[in-house]
């Protein structure tokens, strides 16, 4: 029994001496009471910009929060912003402004009602200014055309970080207009783009995705102009009728106006061969102002060589009627022929163009691939 009663007093002893250790362990940092600290933001986010940095955080059920603090350049700058925060999640968006180019790490804290701190988060954002704008260039422009009612700006390939290139040109009235391609597309249409004017273009870029700022490159003049000719849409066009084809070679006579040099129409011989003249047809919907013709012979043949060309009001009517608007002959190793109409008036007398081939170079046969039409 009194062995027991000793073992018992020795526990307690330790107990005692255990807890007056534990409690010099912490006493440092409870003598002055409890830590409190305020709520931290549930997220930050730095997005770059020009000269400046766009600091973006958010609150979740902080409604004593008074102050948002930002600290950078090793804690020397910083930027107190007093916020109202509800209950739930609120979202918060602030410039950070006059920030030098460079890359920044930035602290953040907040402050609330009671002047308690929380912890910091740390963030990193980006500015930029003239190195980055010193390294743009615009974007390459591949060609132009001119279609009836409008321009057509071909482009390389767009280069990282850019976002759109606008284009400034001239108007048929003499006014000026703004279209602007995305670097995805390839091509741009300038509606009623003037024939024969130049017109300028900017591209602009983000030099980090997201960015709040685009940077642009200064206008630059294309070295050259629109067509002074515009090529007609032949879109709604048809080919009517032929003096005689086999189809099964080239495709047919439908093949004039597909826009496809591999594909053409050739005068029959299969069956028996057609004697020449050969002949087609073409409907052009409404009659013409025509100031060129560029009629493409199937590639890599020369059978076709004379081309004529007249323009009539009646498809189907005698060669009386018809009325002759150029001729033209194909150069030996060139498959096209641009025939140039001295009086575009005299073609208004019809909107059917008749092409007629009253020689070949292999008799009888004769091959047509494609056939462009010009107004001035």
């Amino acid at each position: 029994m009194k062995r027991l009663c000793y073992i018992f007093l020795s526990g307690l002893t330790f107990f005692a001496t255990s807890c007056d250790s534990f409690m010099d362990v912490h006493e440092k940092y409870v003598k002055d009471g409890e830590i409190i600290y305020s709520p931290r933001a549930d997220s930050i986010q730095f997005i770059a910009g020009k000269g400046r940095v766009q600091f973006a955080f958010w609150l979740e059920n902080a409604p004593n929060v008074k102050t948002v603090d930002l600290y950078w350049n090793s804690m020397t700058d910083s930027l107190i912003i007093p916020v109202t925060p509800s209950i739930g999640i609120d979202s918060f968006y602030v410039i950070v402004p006059d920030l030098p180019e460079g890359s920044y790490t930035f602290e953040v804290k907040t402050r609330d009602n009671f002047n308690h701190n929380s912890l910091y988060l740390t963030g990193f954002g980006n500015s930029y200014g003239d190195f980055y704008q010193s390294s743009l260039v615009n974007r390459r422009v591949r060609s132009v055309e001119l279609l009836e009612g409008r321009g057509i700006v071909n482009w390389f390939g767009a280069t990282e970080g850019m976002t759109w290139t606008d284009i400034e040109y001239t108007m048929a009235d003499g006014t000026t207009n703004t279209v602007r391609v995305d670097p995805e597309s390839q091509q741009v249409i300038c509606p009623d783009a003037k024939p024969g004017t130049s017109f300028r273009f900017s591209s602009s870029f983000i030099p980090e995705e997201p960015s709040i700022d685009t940077f642009a490159t200064e206008w630059q003049q294309y070295d050259g102009n629109f067509p002074s000719l515009y090529q007609y849409d032949r879109s709604t066009w048809s080919v009517l009728a032929v003096s005689d084809e086999t189809a099964s070679d080239g495709g047919g006579m439908h093949t004039l106006l597909d826009g496809n040099l591999g594909s053409y129409w050739h005068s029959q011989w299969d069956g028996g061969e057609a004697p020449l003249p050969h002949w087609a047809v073409i409907d052009m919907g409404s009659p013409k102002r025509i100031a060129k013709i560029d009629t493409y012979r199937r590639p890599g043949n020369t059978d076709a060589n004379t081309i004529r060309y007249f323009v009539g009001p009646d498809p189907d009517a005698d060669a009386t009627t018809w009325t002759e608007i150029g001729e033209s002959v194909f150069i030996s190793g060139i498959d096209n022929v641009e025939t140039l109409i001295a009086n575009s008036s005299s073609t208004l007398a019809g909107r059917y163009l008749k092409l007629v081939l009253p020689d070949s170079n292999r008799e009888p046969f004769t091959s047509i691939a494609e056939i462009y039409i010009y107004g001035d």
